[in-house]
């Protein structure tokens, strides 16, 4: 089993932050989340009111205080590599010990954040729902040519200087 693929179906409940207002709101996570039963709350970091994308109208909140208290300690970041800094301070603030930066995420600053507050790393650049067990179609084929090339079995990416490996 990889790594990450214990890090996406044991985290119970997630906290999936986007940012509506730089258009990074995480709308197909937010669907195959839902989709699947998978246990999260979303913030946005935006002025969004209800999800977008495939669920439309499902429940999004807009700030720390806002969110249930059995929420985690895995915090999945989809935001823009300016605004994820940020996103690490509300993951911190949620509570949350370790950060997942998804693809086109992660930014140096926000990994030496999330180190410098004692968050665990996991994967930076790859989206989560590749190692999620149960998903739609199209995510199950993103997953098989992933695993035809090999590029599913490498290690989780954690060092925010390597090559970029967002979509394979």
């Amino acid at each position: 089993m990889h790594p990450l693929e214990r890090v996406i179906n044991d985290a119970a409940p997630l906290v999936l932050i986007g940012n509506s207002s730089e258009d990074r709101f995480p709308g197909m996570s937010y669907s195959v989340y839902t989709k699947t039963g998978k246990n999260f709350y979303c913030l946005d970091m935006g002025e969004l009111s209800a999800s977008r994308g495939p669920t439309k109208g499902g429940k999004v909140y807009h700030s720390v205080e806002e969110l249930p208290d059995d929420r985690g300690d895995l915090a999945v970041i989809w935001v823009r590599p300016s605004t994820a800094s940020a996103a690490v301070d509300i993951a911190h603030q949620a509570g949350c010990k370790r950060v997942w930066f998804s693809f086109m995420t992660g930014h140096r600053d926000a990994v030496a954040k999330a180190r410098k507050l004692g968050m665990e790393v996991v994967e930076i650049g790859r989206c989560p729902v590749l190692y999620l067990d149960d998903k739609p179609a199209a995510c199950k084929a993103h997953t098989l040519i992933t695993k035809a090339t090999g590029a599913y079995r490498r290690p989780p990416q954690t060092d925010p200087n390597a090559k970029r490996r967002e979509m394979y």
